[in-house]
């Protein structure tokens, strides 16, 4: 049965949203670092003699992030990352609040429920990936500067992320905050349609048994362990396709010095490096997406029990 008015807490569906995906941002970040660095490692192939391979592994990346950068490394990007997190979540998952409130992902039976879902997950994702664009590329800039052996791709060098933000607009005009965007809309389409999607089947499967009846820690984070893995599946190549649209260097006009479109980013790994090259950091995005998607989940379903008993 449909809440009797939906849009009463809906600004609170849309921060809780937000204040899930920071709380998980916080422990996800170090393997969005290395996962960063792998996808750029190696990037359309290194001439003979030039590819160090310092980020081979999530146990060797760890040893050079550490080695180069300290502690500290492993966190870098954080500032925008949680940005980015707050922002783009707090669209994505209110909106997809907001349409299961409505009963708007309800079909006639299981099948359509799954299509209605997939449909709303990937339009929740894109409208929040939209808003949210110019903190992902600059997380993804900083996330990916190290020095000498240790740096990989286009190394952009930025003080902040306010810094970037204010560099850019003044070189690019608000056009440079949004370059690269078809890469982290079909990123984001993909990866929220798996993961929403996945998410509320798994749970309705789940809820069906008398323990996760009692549980929604339980229950969410059982559903979010599936929901992240699928999510992981699908994204992971149009997450290559991001990483190195907005982390690649621009001309004086602010247009790419490797690639010119999502189609021809992806064109050009898979002839240089194979279908390797689309899932580069595959483990680290896996380690960055399983755990981010049952803290965010979990931390979003709890949220939302608490908002219950005061609304």
């Amino acid at each position: 049965m449909a809440v009797a008015d939906p849009w009463s807490t809906a600004g609170m569906d849309f921060l809780l949203g937000g204040c899930a995906a920071t709380c998980a941002g916080i422990f996800s970040n170090p393997f969005d670092v290395i996962k960063t660095r792998q996808q750029l490692q190696g990037e359309l192939g290194d001439q003979p003699g030039t590819h160090r391979n310092p980020y081979r592994s999530i146990f060797k990346s760890f040893q050079s992030i550490l080695k180069a950068e300290g502690i500290a490394g492993l966190q870098k990007g954080l500032v925008s990352a949680l940005a980015f997190q707050f922002t783009m979540n707090s669209i994505r998952l209110g909106i997809y609040q907001t349409a299961e409130n409505y009963e708007w992902t309800r079909g006639r039976n299981k099948l359509t429920s799954l299509l209605y879902s997939i449909g709303w997950g990937g339009l929740s994702g894109v409208i929040g990936a939209t808003v949210a664009c110019p903190l992902y590329m600059i997380k993804t800039q900083i996330q990916a500067t190290s020095h000498g052996k240790y740096a990989v791709g286009f190394q952009h060098n930025h003080a902040g992320t306010f810094d970037a933000l204010a560099g850019i607009y003044r070189t690019y005009g608000i056009t440079g905050l949004w370059r690269g965007y078809p890469g982290i809309v079909t990123r984001t389409a993909v990866g929220s349609s798996a993961q929403l999607a996945t998410f509320s089947q798994c749970k309705e499967f789940f809820v069906q048994f008398e323990f996760f009846q009692e549980s929604v820690m339980a229950t969410a984070f059982v559903a979010s362990m599936f929901s992240g893995f699928f999510c992981c599946v699908f994204m992971s190549p149009f997450d290559v396709i991001a990483t190195r649209l907005f982390n690649q260097g621009v001309d004086s006009r602010g247009r790419g010095l490797l690639y010119t479109s999502v189609l021809d980013c992806f064109s050009k790994t898979l002839r240089a490096e194979g279908l390797h090259g689309l899932y580069k950091g595959f483990v680290p995005n896996y380690w960055r997406i399983a755990p981010h998607t049952i803290l965010n989940l979990t931390f979003w379903d709890q949220f939302k029990s608490w908002k219950d008993l005061y609304y």
